[in-house]
């Protein structure tokens, strides 16, 4: 299945590289979905890019999804979002018949990308799901989460140095990482929180994974 680098070369180069278009879907989700040669699907998700996304982003309340097969709760702002292109991505993937599947996405296509791995696990049950994310937010809360946290098993999670993202919502507001994040980059420190282009900048993350993927 795709490594970190190559998920990340979906998202930095937008699958330019490889002749591919991202497609615009709900309000304005940036999404690749690109089946591979080996019959791997890629899902993909841009970070914010409009002021519909910074809107949503700052929708801090939990609110139940309904939908799943337990209920459990999530970033309300991001589930809006996600509810808005469910039924596209999964129409759009099962029409591939995928042997594996990889979700990946940065910043707020971090946190959408959550939620999709979190479906594709639930439609797919007997093939392989892996989730890459990087200077994703939190998004899932604590309802019935021992309940379904097996469903991020196969996830991973960067964070480059004081990357403030990836620290909210915040802990306090009853919300939580899928997985343990792999830092990268500088340590982290208090005056980096200040500093967020130097690093959320996907180039920044881009940089450091080719860096030590070498």
């Amino acid at each position: 299945m795709l490594t970190p680098l190559e998920c990340i070369d979906y998202i930095f180069t937008r699958g330019e590289a490889k002749g591919l278009h991202y497609q615009i879907l709900g309000q304005d989700t940036d999404t690749l979905i690109h089946k591979r040669d080996n019959g791997e699907v890629v899902i993909a998700f841009c970070g914010s890019n409009s002021k519909v996304d910074w809107k949503n982003n700052f929708h801090f309340w939990k609110k139940a999804y309904k939908d799943a097969e337990v209920t459990f709760t999530a970033h309300s702002g991001f589930l809006k979002c996600w509810k808005l292109v469910r039924h596209e991505v999964e129409n759009q993937v099962k029409a591939l018949n995928p042997t594996s599947i990889t979700v990946t996405g940065h910043s707020y296509g971090g946190a959408i990308s959550v939620l999709c791995s979190e479906d594709m696990k639930y439609c797919f049950p007997d093939i392989p799901v892996q989730m890459i994310t990087f200077g994703a937010p939190r998004v899932i809360g604590w309802l019935n989460w021992k309940k379904i946290k097996y469903r991020w098993d196969n996830s991973r999670q960067f964070r480059n140095g004081s990357d403030f993202v990836t620290c909210v919502p915040f802990f306090a507001m009853l919300f939580h990482h899928v997985t343990k994040r792999i830092y990268i980059g500088d340590k982290p420190n208090i005056i980096g929180w200040f500093r967020m282009y130097k690093y959320h900048d996907l180039s920044r993350y881009y940089d450091i994974i080719k860096k030590i993927s070498n």
